[in-house]
């Protein structure tokens, strides 16, 4: 059984981690099967939006597989530094690919589960979902994105406490705290993240992978730097396919098509 399970539909990807039995942990080839997805979508022209969720009905991610960690004995560290690559590799690939990202979260996220939170442009959580860090509990610190983005989306003083004392969040709390973006009934979670895949897919695919590459540099840029790049992106927009149709539609009052 492939622990990535992923679909094609109408220019919208799915990806679903798929170890139930194992609350969707992150063991090594999980890690691996993430990243070789994640490549093969973002050079994928046919996929305009990418939703990510988990199989099963209670748990998104639990985390690291802990027990196959452990039995790595003294080679551990060495492991662990090979599965990172790969989640690494995987987080980096969905942050800057152009497609939007959507996480459907049907459930508990913990740990390492928390590195499919920071980067999607919308995360939509069911309402039993709860989000906890849990790596102190087990001696760890965190990976997977968490410390460059929980201070972006909850500030420095909230990450400080979700990660040193293991608050466990409701969905509601997530939204509260900027962790998620709506929350939504079980049973409607999969609709509404397709609904609004399905929206964002036919958007201007360049000018979003644009967007992303502003927001994932405003926090560390100067002002005038910032500007520039945007600037710069503006007008490559503008001068672009999608952005000259964009113009034109605006203008002929009519709803814009965008192919690039």
């Amino acid at each position: 059984m492939s622990s990535i399970l992923s679909d094609i539909t109408d220019a919208v990807a799915t990806v679903t981690l798929n170890r139930p039995e194992q609350m969707n942990a992150i063991d090594l080839d999980l890690a691996k099967a993430l990243y070789e997805t994640a490549q093969r979508l973002a050079g994928e022209p046919s996929v305009r939006a990418v939703i990510l969720t988990g199989a099963g009905e209670k748990t998104f991610c639990a985390g690291g597989d802990l027990g196959q960690f452990h039995q790595q004995g003294d080679e551990i560290a060495a492991h662990l530094k090979q599965v990172t690559d790969y989640l690494h590799g995987a987080v980096s690939c969905f942050a800057s690919m152009n497609a939007a990202v959507i996480a459907a979260v049907n459930g508990v996220t913990a740990g390492g589960g928390l590195a499919f939170i920071g980067f999607p442009q919308l995360v939509l959580a069911s309402s039993s979902a709860k989000f906890v860090s849990a790596y102190t509990k087990a001696g760890l610190s965190p990976d997977g994105s968490s410390t460059w983005y929980l201070p972006r989306l909850m500030g420095m003083r909230r990450a400080s406490e979700f990660i040193f004392t293991n608050r466990m969040l409701t969905a509601e709390e997530a939204v509260e705290w900027g962790l998620v973006t709506r929350v939504v009934e079980d049973d409607c979670l999969m609709a509404e993240a397709r609904h609004a895949a399905e929206q964002l897919a036919n958007g201007p695919q360049q000018a979003y992978g644009r967007i992303k590459q502003l927001l994932n540099t405003s926090l560390t840029s100067h002002l005038d730097e910032q500007m520039n790049k945007e600037a710069l992106c503006l007008a490559q927009s503008a001068a672009a396919p999608d952005g000259q149709e964009g113009i034109a539609a605006f203008l002929n009052k009519r709803p814009p098509h965008f192919t690039e």
